[in-house]
Parts: structure tokens; C-alpha cells; sequence
């Protein structure tokens, strides 16, 4: 009879190893898969025959930057008056302007900018998103809201400017209420010269842009009945 001794462990170092071997699979497994797989982009346009493009990531997201590589791209044209083309660095493809068609493409996506909208409807219908090492520029700052001035002059010759105090340069919007059916108001320093007419009566509105400097306002017949006020750089 042979001696079993050395045996058991000789059994479990063919275990070990074989546990080793299928977990090398599965991992080998699993990476191919993973490569294989592009992340998916979906894009819409028209649906209902609406003046819309959109373009979302597999979640829904929408897209605004997306790193290099491979991606399948899903084309839903939902109108025959619309279409939906995708460009940018090496990609160019869109659907068909007159035809309702889903199409599918796989696209490479470089550093750069992408760009998709809808030939017809360009102005309107459009959207862009960066890859890479290409980032999204902030947005614009808004520009300061105008200001908002009341104006009046009733018989008389009386005239009123509000609010006067800490003007700055800029933008202002000036309602101008005329009661003076024999007068006018005039509003006159550098860059702005306004005046409504002696024989009319009536509210206008005046958009002027205000500088740094000396201003005056009132009566448009007689200077000496005006008022100054300062606006500041």
C-alpha cells in the first residue's frame, strides 16, 4: 500500500492554483468587456415635430464634456422638417432633413469642441459640449442692469429728475412725463442730448448711456430754470 503521506497538501496546492486560474479569467474576462462597451450619447431632434435638438449621455444628462474616445452615437430624427448633425474634430454625420430615422454610428471624440444642430433651423436649434483637455468657458458676465429714472414737467415749467443720488456711468432708462403743453423737458450733458417738444404732452421713454461728468435738466426754453446733478465713473 502506498503511503498517503504529503497528500493533502499536495490536494490543496492544486486548489489554490485552480482558484488562482479562474479568477485570472474573470479579470481578463471582465477587461475585454469593459473595452468593448462605448459609453452611449443619445441625441433628439423635433420631437412632435417641436423646434427642440438635445443631446444626453446614457443616464439622461445632458452632455457638456466628455472625456477622449470611443462613444456610440444614437441619432432619433422624430420629424420630417428637421434633422440632427453632429460635428466637430474628425466626426461628421447627421439624419436626413426630409425623412423620420434612427441612426447609429460610432464616433472618436478628440480634444476639441463638438458642435450638433439642425441645418434648417441653425440659429435656433443648436448646442456644443467640449472633450478633453478642452474645458467650457465660463459664461459671460451679464451686463449691470440699467438704471431706472422718472422724469416730469408740469406747467409752470417745474421739473423733477429721480433719483439723483450716487448715479454711476452706464445704461439708465429715463421716463419722461410731460404736463407742459407750452414747454419741454430737456436733459443734456456729455454724450446725451434729449428734449421733448414745447407743445407736447405726453409720457417717453429714453434709453442714454451716462458718462462721468456734469449733466443738467428741466425746462428746454429757459436754461435758467434748470438743475445739475454729477454722475460718477
Amino acid at each position: 500500500m502506498s503511503n498517503p503521506v504529503g497528500r493533502p497538501a499536495r490536494i490543496r496546492g492544486m486548489g489554490i492554483r485552480l482558484v488562482l486560474a479562474v479568477i485570472a479569467v474573470s479579470l481578463v474576462g471582465g477587461a475585454s468587456t469593459a473595452r468593448a462597451d462605448n459609453p452611449v450619447l443619445n441625441g433628439d431632434v423635433g420631437i412632435g415635430d417641436a423646434f427642440t435638438i438635445t443631446l444626453n449621455d446614457g443616464a439622461g444628462n445632458k452632455v457638456t464634456h466628455l472625456d477622449a474616445g470611443s462613444y456610440t452615437l444614437n441619432l432619433r430624427d422624430h420629424s420630417a422638417f428637421h434633422n440632427f448633425h453632429f460635428s466637430g474634430p474628425g466626426v461628421d454625420v447627421t439624419t436626413s432633413v426630409d425623412g423620420i430615422e434612427n441612426k447609429t454610428f460610432t464616433v472618436t471624440l478628440t480634444d476639441g469642441t463638438y458642435f450638433f444642430d439642425c441645418d434648417p433651423h441653425s440659429s435656433q436649434m443648436k448646442g456644443s459640449f467640449t472633450v478633453g483637455t478642452v474645458t467650457t468657458p465660463p459664461p459671460p458676465t451679464p451686463a449691470p442692469a440699467a438704471t431706472k429714472l422718472a422724469a416730469s414737467i408740469a406747467a409752470g415749467s417745474k421739473a423733477t429728475l429721480k433719483p439723483l443720488a450716487g448715479l454711476s456711468a452706464g445704461k439708465a432708462v429715463i421716463t419722461v412725463r410731460d404736463a407742459s403743453s407750452s414747454d419741454g423737458f430737456r436733459l443734456s450733458g456729455p454724450g446725451v442730448s434729449k428734449a421733448t417738444g414745447a407743445k407736447f404732452r405726453g409720457t417717453v421713454k429714453w434709453t442714454v448711456t451716462l458718462v462721468a461728468g456734469r449733466y443738467s435738466f428741466g425746462s428746454a426754453r429757459n436754461s435758467k430754470l434748470r438743475k445739475t446733478f454729477t454722475v460718477s465713473g
